[in-house]
């Protein structure tokens, strides 16, 4: 089978599915976005073409601006017309495209159905519910036309797809209302990639380079885009700057990263250190730094989005405090396997308080890490993962 999968974000557990069916035999080509601000899988040690598994890194002009309606469309289309310019070549028989934004699926759907190719929507988020906030935002009651004409469309792809791959029954309501039949859609959650993202000694080289080796160390890892409050870690960086030996490293860029440093120094956060993204072939060391992982959503985006950083914590064998909705997908597997906390996202008070039960408790924290470990190693195999994306596959082509 010839495969593309696309993934704008460029995220680890991707690529390590694009390997997995190159590894099975198919001709895979892999398409990530090289301009899109994000935490990004390790590319560096994989050739750039090869006879089973291609690679290809899209450069489009300038960074990727994501909050800016018309200058992002036309990079958008940019990025879609040098994807189907390999699909040519490529000649697929199936498009696996997900983490990727509205008018790049809609100009990759057009030309796979022209061309009778079939296209897989992977539906990781309901991008309409992020445009409503941005159109209310900035644009107030007139912002509504711009946010019916992207519902709009969201769901004409969606429909138009041979299939809609799931990552949450969380996404069904929403599915039936904008009557997408239930037979065209496969849940399959997501996961991370167990075996790169292993447990690793809190003393270690990116700790040392850090100085942090000695410190209880809080770690937030991940975009800081309109779905979360970055209020929430600096208010808890606050709560705990009197315990000299607690530090929160937040690993990020962006809106949400520069919300946070104009924080750092409006309120002297000495104990907030703020980092870029790091490599992704340093990530295991960077999660063990970490005593405690956070993770945050608001409440709109609870049911339509489940944060990918959270699963990739699971397999790093550290507890996690969450503030987001308890239903998420990711906040239930959280609770469910006794891997850490979660707190509603307007509560910070408890949040601060659910944190510093496991900075007390280190007995606590090794138990929650075991857990959120345990439940990665039960359920993130890659090939029963890959089983699944292939019996989609063949059932639409068949």
């Amino acid at each position: 089978m010839r495969i593309v999968v696309n993934d704008h974000s460029g995220h680890a557990f991707t690529l390590q599915l694009s390997r997995q069916f190159a590894q099975s035999g198919h001709e895979v080509l892999h398409a990530y976005s090289v301009s899109f601000q994000s935490p990004k899988g390790n590319f560096e040690d994989l050739p750039i073409s090869g006879t089973s598994l291609t690679i290809l890194p899209i450069m489009i002009k300038g960074a990727f601006d994501k909050y800016s309606l018309l200058k992002r469309r036309k990079q958008e289309i940019d990025y879609a017309r040098q994807l189907i310019r390999q699909l040519e070549i490529f000649r697929p028989d199936v498009v696996l495209s997900g983490t990727t934004p509205l008018f790049v699926q809609q100009h990759v759907q057009q030309y796979c159905i022209s061309k009778g190719i079939k296209f897989v929507y992977w539906c990781q988020d309901i991008y309409t519910i992020a445009i409503r906030q941005i159109a209310r935002r900035r644009l107030g009651f007139i912002g509504f036309p711009l946010w019916h004409y992207f519902k709009k469309l969201e769901a004409g792809l969606l429909k138009k797809s041979a299939h809609v791959v799931s990552i949450t029954p969380g996404f069904n309501d929403l599915f039936q209302k904008w009557k997408i039949r239930p037979q065209q859609v496969t849940c399959i959650p997501n996961w991370a990639p167990l075996g790169e993202i292993t447990p690793a000694k809190k003393k270690n080289e990116w700790a040392s380079r850090h100085q942090v080796a000695d410190k209880t160390c809080i770690v937030y890892s991940g975009t800081l885009g309109l779905k979360h409050n970055p209020s929430m870690l600096s208010a808890a960086a606050a709560y705990f700057r009197k315990h000299k030996d607690v530090v929160f490293i937040v690993i990020s860029e962006g809106l949400g990263a520069d919300f946070l440093q104009k924080e750092k120094e409006q309120q002297q956060l000495d104990n907030l250190l703020l980092l870029p993204f790091q490599d992704f072939r340093e990530m295991s060391q960077v999660l063990g730094t970490a005593d405690i992982l956070l993770a945050i959503l608001e409440q709109d985006a609870g049911a339509y989005s489940v944060p990918s950083k959270v699963l990739t914590y699971l397999c790093a064998e550290k507890p996690i405090v969450l503030a987001m909705p308890p239903d998420n997908l990711s906040a239930a597997i959280v609770l469910d396997n006794k891997a850490g906390y979660c707190i509603a996202p307007d509560n910070p008070q408890g949040f601060c308080r659910q944190i510093e039960k496991l900075v007390t408790d280190p007995a606590l924290r090794e138990e929650m890490g075991r857990n959120g470990r345990a439940y990665a190693e039960r359920t993130f195999d890659i090939q029963h993962i890959e089983n699944k994306f292939l019996q989609v596959f063949n059932t639409i082509l068949n």
